[in-house]
């Protein structure tokens, strides 16, 4: 039976330190950084990768995923109202089972945000799957003083119940533009003077998107999304790996809704409903997502990543990625070097 690890208790809490400690010695071996940032490596019986973490100013915490783990992982969690979390999946998928929320899965371009009310549940990863995610943690009380700090008002309302829900499941495309900041702040890995104010800026550019996502009005009522069945839910959500497998000779629209047993007006309506995008620039942003990464994490040529990432040539990939990310990739890895 796979063995259920436990977190408990506010982040910054004692109870928080306490179940935080245990689990990383539980899985991993520790080796701090100058900056404060420590690098949990997993225990090879455990599986492979990391889970960084660096503190931020205010009590926040930036913590890096990149994680696969051997057999499946489960992780039980009891966090109190104060509770705040703002994850961005950068690449793979973890299930998440929380009593009020119910069901389903972070995938790759999902933002999830903590309610502010109690939560309780279990996050599960799947044997052998990656897993790539930057987390913010901290407590709505602290969030609000760091804003009130910046001369910004309080954090708007969660919203009604059933919104916030949409939130923390990573449902929610009020706040997909959350993803560019908190992706900028994944990549990172530049060793300098300036590294942690840079991660700084990036929180602040996240937390405005967040407020502005949590201001915006919520759908009309009087004019909902497609009503998706559990099963269409199911062939969406395998759309973006269906473009990952053949982003070098990509289906057209038609060949994608064969595959997924729809028609091209349900995928595409689907689609745009349960990720906030069109299938085409999703997978795009993917894609640049995932070129991002290799270009601060390998020595790769950029013809080689361009290639990786499913582009026909260099000069198109160094125009998506340019307008993509507002420079060069050639200068985006000197940056982040």
């Amino acid at each position: 039976m796979t063995r259920v690890h436990q977190l408990a208790g506010a982040a910054g809490s004692a109870a928080w330190e306490a179940t935080s400690a245990a689990y990383y010695a539980s899985i991993a071996r520790a080796d701090a950084r100058g900056d404060g940032t420590v690098r949990h490596r997993l225990r090879p019986e455990v599986g492979d990768g990391t889970i960084e973490v660096t503190p931020l100013h205010s009590g926040f915490h930036l913590v890096r995923y990149d994680v696969a783990f051997a057999a499946g992982h489960r992780i039980g969690y009891r966090f109190p109202g104060d509770h705040f979390e703002l994850e961005h999946c950068v690449e793979g998928r973890v299930r998440v089972s929380e009593t009020a929320a119910g069901a389903d899965e972070l995938h790759a371009g999902s933002v999830a945000l903590s309610p502010r009310r109690a939560t309780g549940g279990v996050v599960a990863h799947d044997p052998g799957e990656r897993y790539r995610a930057v987390s913010v943690t901290g407590s709505w009380a602290r969030l609000d003083a760091y804003l009130g700090g910046l001369g910004a008002r309080n954090l708007p309302a969660v919203g009604p119940e059933h919104v916030a829900r949409e939130r923390y499941l990573g449902r929610s495309a009020a706040l997909r533009p959350v993803a560019e900041p908190l992706a900028e702040m994944y990549v990172h890995r530049r060793a300098s003077p300036g590294r942690l104010l840079y991660l700084e800026s990036r929180l602040v550019a996240a937390l405005a998107a967040l407020v502005d996502g949590l201001a915006a009005a919520p759908p009309a009522t009087g004019v909902p999304g497609p009503a998706l069945a559990a099963h269409e839910v199911a062939a969406l959500r395998r759309v973006p790996e269906l473009l990952w497998q053949r982003r070098h000779d990509p289906p057209t629209l038609a060949e994608l809704a064969r595959a997924s047993s729809l028609s091209v007006r349900r995928l595409t309506t689907g689609f745009r409903a349960l990720y906030g995008d069109s299938v085409w620039a999703y997978h795009r942003r993917r894609c640049l997502d995932r070129a991002a990464a290799l270009l601060v994490e390998t020595d790769w040529p950029v013809s080689r990543i361009a290639h990786e990432v499913g582009y026909a040539s260099p000069s198109n990939f160094g125009y998506a990625f340019r307008r993509d990310r507002g420079t060069t990739p050639a200068r985006f890895r000197h940056a982040h070097a």
